[in-house]
């Protein structure tokens, strides 16, 4: 069985000035197309990447629950600074060649039906 993702980030300009920008990741074979639905804890919490025999996790979709308003901040390890991501929009990584074993989240309250979708 195999399963082949693409990833397209659209950016749309309006007003003044009208252009679309369009970021195309490809074919990235072999995915492993996990879905999941986590709670995040307070404080610091590690997302382990899925390890799948025979396919590659290329990236992941990071989709706050509807109507959340805790900040979510990414981090490459506990107790780093971070980067805030939207409370209420969906976040798209890619990995590199390599991907990580896991990342961090962290939130200041509970947060629940947190989506990721690794692909």
């Amino acid at each position: 069985m195999s399963i082949t993702a693409a990833v397209k980030n659209y950016v749309h300009f309006s007003g003044d000035q009208e252009s679309a920008l369009i970021f195309n990741s490809g074919s990235l074979t072999n995915s492993p197309k996990v879905d999941e639905l986590v709670t995040l804890n307070t404080g610091d919490n590690e997302l382990a990447v899925p390890s799948v025999d025979g396919f590659t996790v290329h990236g992941v979709v990071i989709n706050p629950p509807s109507g959340n308003s805790e900040g979510i901040t990414l981090k490459g390890a506990a107790l780093d600074t971070g980067i805030a991501l939207s409370a209420s929009l969906p976040t798209i990584l890619q990995f590199g060649a390599t991907p990580p074993a896991s990342i961090f989240v962290s939130v200041a309250d509970d947060v629940v039906g947190l989506r990721l979708v690794w692909f």
